[in-house]
C-alpha cells in the first residue's frame, strides 16, 4: 500500500512539474504570437502598398527608357505633320500637333516627377513601419513583464524560498540541524554550475545584464 502511494505521489509530483513547463511554453507561444499577429496586420496593407509603388516605379523606369528613344523621331514626325497642315492652311491642326510633340517632351521629366513621389512614399512607409514596430512592442512588452515577474514569483519566492523553509523546518523536527540543508541546498537542488539555466540566470541576476 505505501509502495503504491509513494508511487502515485511520484507520478503527480512529475505530472505537475510538466505541467509547469507546458504553462510557461504556452504562455510564451501566446506573446509571441500575439506579438508577430499585431505586427502583421500592421504592416501587412503598408507592404503591399510598398510593393505596388516598387512595381509602378519600376514600370515607368522601362517606359521612360523607351519614350527617351523614340522621342527624337516623334518630335520630328509631328513637326512634319504640323508643317504639312499649315502648309493646308489648318491651322488649328497643326497647333494641336505641336501641342501634342510638346507633350511628348515632357513625358520623361513627369516620369521623373512621379518616380521621386514614389521614392518619398516609400520612406514614409518605412517610417510607418518602424512606428507600428515600436507602438505593437511597447504595448506587447508589459504583458511578457507580467508574465516573467509571476513566474519568478513562483520559482523564487514560492518554490525556492518555501522548499528552503521546509528542509529548515523538516530537519528542526528530525533533530538533524543544518546538516542535510549545507549539503544538498545550493549544490545539488537547482541546475548545476555553468548548466543552460544557471548561465541564463546569471546572465540576468549575476550583474550580465
Amino acid at each position: 500500500m505505501n509502495a503504491q502511494l509513494e508511487t502515485q505521489i511520484d507520478t503527480e509530483v512529475t505530472d505537475m512539474a510538466e505541467e509547469i513547463g507546458g504553462i510557461l511554453e504556452a504562455a510564451f507561444d501566446v506573446l509571441i504570437q500575439r506579438r508577430d499577429r499585431q505586427f502583421a496586420a500592421a504592416v501587412e496593407p503598408l507592404d503591399a502598398e510598398e510593393e505596388s509603388l516598387r512595381d509602378e516605379s519600376a514600370s515607368i523606369h522601362e517606359a521612360r527608357r523607351n519614350l527617351e528613344k523614340l522621342l527624337p523621331a516623334r518630335e520630328r514626325e509631328a513637326q512634319r505633320q504640323a508643317d504639312a497642315l499649315l502648309l493646308a492652311g489648318e491651322h488649328k491642326a497643326a497647333q494641336v500637333k505641336l501641342t501634342e510633340a510638346e507633350d511628348a517632351a515632357n513625358a520623361p521629366a513627369a516620369m521623373t516627377d512621379r518616380q521621386r513621389e514614389i521614392s518619398a512614399r516609400i520612406e514614409a512607409i518605412e517610417a510607418e513601419k518602424q512606428a507600428a514596430a515600436r507602438k505593437i512592442f511597447e504595448s506587447w512588452y508589459p504583458d511578457a513583464q507580467r508574465i516573467i515577474r509571476a513566474a519568478e514569483h513562483g520559482l523564487f519566492v514560492t518554490l525556492l524560498n518555501g522548499v528552503e523553509d521546509a528542509m529548515t523546518n523538516y530537519e528542526a523536527r528530525a533533530g538533524k540541524g543544518e546538516t542535510l540543508i549545507k549539503l544538498f541546498h545550493r549544490t545539488n537542488l537547482t541546475a548545476p554550475e555553468r548548466s543552460p539555466e544557471w548561465q541564463a540566470g546569471y546572465r540576468w541576476y549575476g550583474g550580465g545584464r
